[in-house]
This record gives structure tokens, C-alpha cells and sequence, in this order.
């Protein structure tokens, strides 16, 4: 009778390969593989689990985007397998020229220490022609901020983001840090030496989030225009001019909030290397942030 254990035994391991509760709410980012609309949304499920699971899907991108979707599922061994419906499509706001995307997901639960993460993969098709694939992406999410704040920060290469922006040309351009910007004047916090010409600075509000709104400019030209302060990082790749050594990175108030003035954490990530800068500004000073190339 020594085989009627071990038949119970394989029983029981087949039941529970899955035997973690994801039920609740997940946020973290979801991304668009190069040639897809923008390469970064935020993403939140809210999750039933019984004996299959079903919720709604929340992705946005600031207060241009917003889609909302009823979704079912299943487990399938190790993978959770989600499906947006669209018949259950409850938000539909994207630009003009965009197409909204109904998705699949196919993710992984995992546990790192005390931190909770859904990993995985998604496709999908246009919620206006069904036989046109979306160009799909990936997805991760945790069960807390401080997670995906971890997780973004331990794994900065494997998110997909917009491609560094590259300047060539034969002779360094002239860079003229003059004492006014957009009528306000440059504050110098601090200066960075760096040690690597790819970088990436993550954005995020530590104190009360409250509409702080900024916009990012490297040696005065434009790398992303109104970027909204929240507890979750809005994550920007740049790569320097190495033929130049000092560089100038400035935060623009483009609002105060609603409790002046404007404020927020950036963590400038250079290799393995951070740097933290507490980051404020206001209608007459912009805060400014020098970097020193020095590979």
C-alpha cells in the first residue's frame, strides 16, 4: 500500500500549483513595445478570486488617457491568464489618432521578501477592428507602491521606455546656461558627477500628492513636457552629449499644486549608482540640477 500515499501526494501538489491568493487591487506599469502609441502607461487591476477571477482594468497616461475595462480570467498551473472584454469596456478616452487596445494577459505571480508582483506579458487587438493586432508589451505589477517603487528601481533596464535621445553632429554645440529660463530664474541644488552617458531620472512625490505638474529640460532643450508628481515614479531615459562635460538639467514648475511651492523626489540612476535630490520649485525659480560627465 506504499503507492496510495504517494498518489495523494501528487494529487495535493497538482491542486495547489497555485495556491496564492491575488485577490485585490495591483498597480504598476504596463509598456508598448517601439512603434505603439506612447511606451509607458500606469496600470491598476482590481482582482475577485474564487474558483476563476474577475475585476476591471484601469490604464492611463496623466489626463490624456483613461480606459476601463471589465476583465475575466483563469489559472492555468503557474500563469494567470486575464481577458478584457470588450463588451465590458467602461472608459474609453485616448487622443484623436489613437486606438484604444482590448488586452490578454499572461503574468506570474512572485514574491520577493515582504513584496508581492505580478509579472508577465500582454497582447491585445484595437477595440475598433478587431483583426488588427496591438504591438504588445509588459506588464508589472505590485500590491503596494513602495513595491513597485523597489521593483522600478532594482530593474530599471527590463522596463521599457521611450529611446534615448541621441545629438550628433561633428563639433559640440555651445551651451549657454544664462541666468533666466522662461522667466523664471535656474536654482542650482546641486551637482552629480556621472559616470555613464544613459541615464535615468525617476520622479516622484514624497510628500502630500497634490498636482504638482513639472517639465524636464536638458541643457535647455525638452525632454518631457508636464509630467504629473505622484507616488508612483514617472520614470525618463536620457542619454548625454559626451563630447560635452557639464550638463544642465532643469525641473519647471508648471504649476504650484495645490500647496505651493512645487515639489517632488528625483532619483537620478547612473549604473548601479543613485542619487537622490530633493527637487523644488516655484514661478520664479526653476530648480537646477547639474550633471558632470566624467566616464
Amino acid at each position: 500500500m506504499r503507492w496510495l500515499p504517494v498518489c495523494i501526494m501528487v494529487l495535493l501538489c497538482f491542486q495547489t500549483s497555485f495556491s496564492q491568493n491575488i485577490h485585490g487591487k495591483w498597480i504598476g506599469k504596463v509598456t508598448q513595445n517601439p512603434g505603439g502609441y506612447s511606451e509607458l502607461y500606469d496600470l491598476e487591476l482590481d482582482l475577485t478570486q474564487r474558483k476563476n477571477i474577475w475585476g476591471e482594468s484601469y490604464s492611463f497616461e496623466g489626463d490624456s488617457v483613461r480606459i476601463r475595462f471589465g476583465l475575466s480570467g483563469f489559472i492555468s498551473k503557474d500563469s494567470i491568464r486575464l481577458n478584457e472584454n470588450l463588451s465590458w469596456m467602461r472608459e474609453n478616452l485616448v487622443p484623436v489618432s489613437w486606438e484604444a487596445c482590448v488586452k490578454q494577459f499572461i503574468l506570474a505571480y512572485r514574491k520577493e521578501g515582504n513584496f508581492e508582483y505580478l509579472e508577465g506579458r500582454w497582447t491585445g487587438v484595437g477595440v475598433d477592428d478587431l483583426t488588427k493586432p496591438c504591438i504588445p508589451g509588459r506588464v508589472i505589477l505590485s500590491r503596494t507602491i513602495e513595491g513597485l517603487n523597489k521593483f522600478l528601481e532594482d530593474n530599471k533596464d527590463l522596463i521599457v521606455l521611450p529611446e534615448p535621445i541621441v545629438r550628433a553632429s561633428v563639433m559640440p554645440p555651445v551651451l549657454d546656461f544664462g541666468p533666466k529660463f522662461l522667466n523664471t530664474e535656474p536654482k542650482n541644488i546641486t551637482e552629480i558627477v556621472v559616470t555613464h552617458p544613459d541615464l535615468q531620472i525617476q520622479l516622484v512625490d514624497y510628500m502630500k500628492v497634490d498636482n504638482d505638474t513639472v517639465s524636464v529640460y536638458l541643457d535647455r532643450i525638452l525632454l518631457a513636457k508636464n509630467i504629473r508628481i505622484a507616488k508612483r515614479p514617472a520614470l525618463l531615459n536620457f542619454k548625454l552629449d559626451t563630447r560635452i562635460e557639464l550638463h544642465e538639467l532643469l525641473l519647471y514648475a508648471e504649476n504650484l499644486g495645490l500647496v505651493p511651492p512645487n515639489t517632488s523626489e528625483m532619483i537620478l540612476l547612473d549604473g548601479e549608482k543613485r542619487h537622490r535630490v530633493s527637487i523644488v520649485s516655484d514661478k520664479e525659480k526653476t530648480a537646477a540640477v547639474y550633471l558632470r560627465y566624467k566616464p
